[in-house]
């Protein structure tokens, strides 16, 4: 079985540490938690990433976008190769992401 690269990108790793921020003003040990379950979360996309549904910003984007579930959270992540970029960590309240979006940000 392939074993895949997890990369995050900088956008996904900044998205992680606002939630991060955010749940810990409420509870330290709870943002504790959700960082722990994240990342496991994103290790576990070092196998099989592929079972993971395409996000619905999938149609907005020339590559294929994926998605897995953490909790109230939508990893989006992409798969080149053995590769798999995490490009955003998004809240499920958030509306999707659209290209223009990502562009801004560059």
């Amino acid at each position: 079985m392939t074993t895949y690269r997890v990369e995050p990108t900088d956008k996904a790793l900044v998205d992680a540490g606002e939630a991060y921020f955010w749940i810990n003003e409420q509870s330290e040990a709870a943002a504790l938690r959700w960082y722990e379950g994240l990342m496991k979360s994103l290790r576990s996309l070092e196998k099989n990433p592929l079972r993971c549904p395409l996000a619905p910003e999938s149609a907005f984007f020339e590559e294929e976008i994926r998605q897995l579930i953490y909790g109230k959270y939508r990893i989006l992540f992409t798969v080149a190769g053995e590769r798999v970029f995490v490009l955003r960590v998004r809240h499920g309240a958030q509306e999707y992401l659209k290209p223009e979006e990502e562009g801004e940000e560059e």
